[in-house]
């Protein structure tokens, strides 16, 4: 009886410890500097080409509180595969990315299943993601999702903030991202598009890393 009552406090413990830091390190003043283009960034990746940059309405970016974005089609592999990119620069806009589960539907988009929780190994990386699948008349879509906090990734709001706080006191910056990467595909090639998406992640999710690391320094 006692070791639960002791496990309990350590637990209890803990978590007043985590909340504290979280609250002191988003409390505190940073000044995060502004980072390359993203657009000028990733014009290229390794076996893809930037073929169309799509322009965000003014009132969505304003929505969005976006500190830059990409939002921009990729050509490789005989493949289409369409890259966005929402980076804030701070901790305080949080919540300011807008899931798929509330983009999609309203501009008409079905959303076929349930988000599928997935994870792929890029090198010394893990990216953890959500997958869907999209409808629109006869389109459809596989839109796999994510937020990226520098190396970290997450599916979570609650996490991403958390691994904003540890980067924050790692390495004094708090940039993070929501990252959504959209293949088309047919009825008969959904394989081919999960595996199309985790061929692009292959390519991109390194050099975004880079990105990051090197703005910051």
């Amino acid at each position: 009886m006692g070791n639960k009552k002791e496990l309990k406090l350590a637990i209890l413990a803990g978590l007043l410890l985590l909340t504290a830091l979280i609250a002191y390190s988003f409390g505190t003043d940073s000044a995060p500097g502004p980072k390359p283009p993203l657009l000028a960034s990733f014009t290229r990746l390794e076996g893809y080409q930037l073929t169309q940059q799509i322009d965000l309405a003014p009132e969505a970016y304003a929505m969005l509180r976006l500190d830059d974005y990409l939002f921009a089609d990729y050509s490789g592999n005989n493949q289409v595969i369409n890259l966005y990119i929402g980076l804030y620069y701070s901790a305080a806009q949080a919540y300011a990315a807008h899931s798929p589960l509330v983009c999609y539907p309203s501009q008409g988009w079905e959303i076929e299943n349930r988000p599928a929780k997935r994870s792929l190994d890029v090198g010394p990386y893990v990216v953890n993601y959500e997958e869907i699948v999209t409808s629109y008349n006869d389109q459809r879509e596989l839109v796999t999702y994510w937020y990226q906090a520098h190396d970290r990734s997450s599916t979570q709001v609650y996490r991403n903030k958390i691994d904003m706080a540890y980067n924050k006191i790692r390495n004094k910056d708090e940039s993070h991202a929501f990252i959504r990467v959209s293949v088309p595909f047919t009825t008969n090639t959904r394989d081919q598009a999960q595996e199309a998406t985790r061929h692009f992640i292959q390519a991109f999710l390194p050099r975004f890393i880079d990105y990051l690391d090197n703005s910051n320094s």
